[in-house]
């Protein structure tokens, strides 16, 4: 009685004898995406702007992601550089800016740069200490200070740069 030790793997059996049947589709696993609030899954939702991420616990978890790629990538937000509120991007006519959201009590608008706020490399406001930011009306551009309506002080424009006035 001789046996033999040769055991061969029974998964390789029936993964073959699946390989080989011609309906036999093999494909990657389903990616799920969980909500990082609530630990529930994301769901891929279509809505009045196009597609976007959800979560399937809403109307108790309210997050939201876009869809880039078919992954939920979360929009960049932007604050005020005056209070830390999320800036909005806002239209009024033809012109394209951002606005705070924490509007009236802080009324800081940003001009828009292809879709995101223009950086705010700071100039100092020579009234009150606070900065300005460029700002765009129906005669061009020009430089307020951060803090208007309580600073007024505002400075011509010189080709994306603050035109400074000269001490007399």
């Amino acid at each position: 009685m001789q046996e033999k030790d040769t055991k061969t793997p029974r998964s390789s059996n029936w993964e073959q004898e699946f390989l080989e049947q011609g309906d036999a589709h093999i494909t990657s696993a389903k990616v799920r995406y969980r909500c990082p609030i609530c630990e529930s899954l994301l769901v891929l939702k279509e809505g009045a702007n196009g597609a976007f991420w959800g979560c399937e616990s809403y109307p108790t978890c309210h997050y939201t992601a876009n869809d880039e790629a078919g992954k939920p990538v979360r929009a960049k937000r932007y604050l005020c550089p005056a209070c830390q509120s999320p800036l909005r991007k806002k239209t009024f006519k033809d012109n394209v800016f951002w606005g705070c959201s924490n509007y009236p009590e802080c009324k800081v608008t940003v001009e828009d740069d292809q879709g995101v706020p223009s950086s705010t490399k700071k100039y100092p406001c020579r009234t009150c200490g606070h900065y300005l930011v460029r700002k765009k009306s129906k005669n061009g551009y020009f430089w307020g200070c951060i803090t208007y309506p309580k600073c007024t002080n505002t400075l011509n424009d010189d080709k994306g740069l603050p035109a400074l006035k000269k001490k007399r």
